[in-house]
């Protein structure tokens, strides 16, 4: 099957009623949104907006289909829609970096880049990643332990994965608390219910980084090491890569291997807490741990939507599509999508089909995805060696579709 042809019987259309659901999910989206996805999905699962510039699907097999599709790629454009009202000057800087980082790249630039970070995400580099991960898990639990009823994201989930991508890239130690509250500020650049000031917090936030890996990189090139930054460098040298992507390609990484790493864990943690005898079965059979992991992935993603670009005209589920328009993956619906999932919004350690989309697909497929993996699984291994239970206290919920997850989740863990 050619990855430019979409297999659904499903035509997209027009439906005021799903169109404003869609527009309150994206404005304001509810703390458990999978009630209104399906709604979504049975009302209008291909729906062309009534100005007939965005596409919005809520089936796996479209959504799928969309991202491999060689006529859709990454745009700005969904950007855009944010900053009518914010000063260029405080935005022009970020989109030049951004622009030139595999995010909003396509081939043969995106080829060119992928290859160069590709060499870090290796099976080999991730499972010599596996002694940092499981040094970090030890000692972040040990906070954890010390604080009965503290905080899983702030103490564990969140500083995991600074950790483990600070330990990648070779950023040093004594920097990563000064450098990581920006992360969350970023994020605010991807998430579709952003006012303006927080796009300028973003913004900001992404500035602050810029200029914390540009003078790294200058003592990187002074000082190279066995580190992914050094890599960077190295291809910098080889005029691979210029110093705009350099520095954009290391804010990508370090950004996109924390937040969505931390959210999957919290997510995760949850739902095994929250699903009545799911934590013993992993505990009575430790080879369900890369299938559960999966379905942390699944079940409540790190992000539920994405946004792709039409790259040039094209024909896509009937709809006759032209270059700038949006195509809107809502990935939280396509991972409970009923004709792909048996019991969708079931969460089971042990499900062995499980082709979720959180890691996307296609050119754009997240190349950190081995690495979050190996993050899961040593965490749920450690978290299973070291306790016989864990109390859950109140969560409060952050209720994002760019980054979905949990402000705080308190824990007590019992020894």
């Amino acid at each position: 099957m050619s990855p430019d042809t979409a297999v659904s019987t499903v035509l997209a259309q027009q439906h005021p009623e799903a169109e404003q659901l869609y527009f309150q999910l994206l404005s304001a989206p509810p703390a458990d949104p999978f009630p209104d996805y399906h709604r979504l999905r049975e009302m209008a699962p291909a729906l062309l907006t009534g100005d007939g510039s965005t596409l919005v699907l809520t089936r796996h097999q479209d959504g799928d289909a969309a991202l491999r599709n060689r006529n859709f790629g990454k745009g700005d454009e969904w950007l855009r829609l944010h900053v009518k009202d914010i000063p260029e000057a405080e935005l022009r800087p970020v989109m030049e970096r951004m622009q030139r980082s595999m995010i909003l790249t396509n081939p043969p630039d995106h080829t060119r880049l992928r290859r160069v970070v590709s060499s870090a995400f290796t099976a080999r580099h991730v499972a010599a990643l596996r002694p940092s991960i499981e040094r970090w898990n030890n000692e972040l639990m040990d906070r954890l332990v010390a604080d009965p009823g503290g905080d899983f994201m702030t103490t564990f989930a969140m500083p995991l994965p600074v950790h483990v991508i600070s330990d990648l890239l070779g950023v040093p130690e004594s920097d990563r608390p000064l450098i990581a509250p920006a992360i969350h500020d970023m994020g605010l650049l991807i998430e579709p219910a952003a006012t303006s000031d927080e796009i300028v917090q973003g913004a900001r936030a992404e500035n602050t980084l810029a200029a914390y890996f540009s003078e790294l990189l200058a003592e990187k090139r002074k000082n190279p090491g066995d580190d992914m930054l050094s890599r960077l460098i190295a291809s910098e040298a080889d005029e691979v890569l210029d110093e705009t992507e350099a520095i954009a390609t290391a804010i990508l990484l370090f950004a996109g291997g924390n937040k969505p790493t931390a959210n999957m864990l919290g997510n995760g943690l949850y739902a095994l807490l929250e699903t009545p005898g799911a934590l013993e079965r992993l505990r009575a059979d430790r080879a369900l741990i890369p299938s559960a992991v999966e379905e942390m992935l699944r079940y409540d993603a790190p992000a539920h939507v994405d946004i792709i670009s039409v790259l040039k005209p094209t024909t896509f589920l009937g709809a006759d599509l032209t270059a700038g328009q949006n195509v809107i993956i809502m990935l939280g619906a396509a991972n409970r999508d009923p004709e792909v999932f048996a019991e969708p919004d079931s969460f089971e350690v042990g499900r062995t089909e499980n082709p979720h989309l959180s890691f996307a697909a296609g050119p754009h497929y997240c190349l950190g995805g081995p690495l979050a993996r190996i993050e899961g699984e040593v965490f749920l291994n450690r978290l299973l060696d070291r306790f016989s239970g864990v109390t859950l206290g109140e969560p409060e919920l952050c209720a994002g579709l760019g980054h979905h997850g949990f402000e705080k989740l308190p824990i007590t863990l019992h020894a």
